[in-house]
């Protein structure tokens, strides 16, 4: 299926707070991030992702320390990973380990965007984890294993559920020849994910199964109730002698971070539909008129 490159590149600036603990040897075990620290506005301010979206974030470390500092990183409700945008491949990073409702993983410092010791990361945020908290914070320890205590950044994340989209009918007649509008409806979509991206399959003016995709820029692109209707081109009457049915199918739908979309989530029973099966109906073939 021919899809839209999608970019999903957040580069978010991390802030470090001020330095107000006593610098020391990394002790054994150490573990700064508990919910004393992570639940500290100053620390990790809170914002909203979707679950199963993609965002990469990055750190710059101690600008006046040249040697090379060790950056550690901590997700709760997410995966480490790295992200390649031109081919939409999500490969998670190998060697974390569990630290206390998360994971966390060391990575050595290196030069991003010609800012030498820095880190970063990309993160994909667990499929069922909407509704969840996320975390995502790091710090950093210097070449003869020194920090701050409990000197932590990042941010505390509302994790949102995915979008939906579905039909509201299931079945439908149309006579051939003629344009027909289809409807779409949505939930859950959200304020800081568009443009979100429709892909679907209809059958052509000749009845052969073509799949295609439309790009919703904006909410205005909606109506009121969160429906998109647009126009398709009416199949031509392929037998004459026979009514013919196509379907009309919702193959996907994503949003600008890369998050998946649930394809009618209730099913049929609370109406939700993934596909319409469309009659085309039998058109008359008149024969020419004769006078006697």
């Amino acid at each position: 299926m021919k899809q839209k490159l999608l970019t999903f590149i957040v580069l978010i600036g991390l802030t470090i707070p001020a330095i107000n603990a006593l610098a020391q040897q990394t002790p054994d075990g150490y573990n700064p991030f508990v919910p004393a620290n992570l639940d500290d506005e100053l620390k990790l301010p809170e914002a909203s992702v979707v679950e199963g979206s993609y965002h990469y974030y990055s750190v710059t470390g101690d600008a006046h320390y040249t040697a090379v500092s060790t950056f550690v990183w901590y997700v709760e409700n997410g995966t480490l990973g790295t992200y390649d945008v031109a081919t939409d491949t999500w490969t998670p990073l190998t060697g974390t380990a569990a630290i206390s409702n998360g994971e966390f993983l060391e990575l050595t410092g290196e030069t991003l965007e010609a800012i030498a010791n820095s880190s970063g990361v990309w993160i994909q945020w667990n499929d069922g984890s909407g509704g969840s908290t996320g975390y995502i914070a790091v710090y950093e320890k210097s070449a003869d294993n020194c920090v701050f205590d409990n000197q932590i950044t990042g941010f505390k994340h509302q994790i949102l559920v995915p979008p939906e989209a579905w039909f509201i009918v299931g079945t439908r007649e149309e006579c051939s020849d003629q344009a027909y509008s289809i409807t779409a409806q949505f939930n859950q979509l959200h304020e800081n994910s568009y443009p979100y991206t429709l892909y679907y399959s209809y059958p052509d003016a000749e009845g052969f199964l073509t799949q295609t995709e439309i790009i919703i820029e904006t909410a205005d692109d909606l109506d009121a109730s969160l429906q998109l209707h647009w126009e398709i081109t009416g199949v031509s009457d392929g037998d004459a002698t026979v009514d013919e049915v196509y379907k009309f199918t919702l193959d996907g739908l994503r949003d600008k971070y890369g998050a998946s979309g649930e394809i009618a989530p209730l099913g049929e029973a609370a109406l939700q539909y993934n596909q319409i099966s469309i009659t085309i109906l039998h058109l008359p073939q008149t024969g020419g008129m004769t006078m006697e």
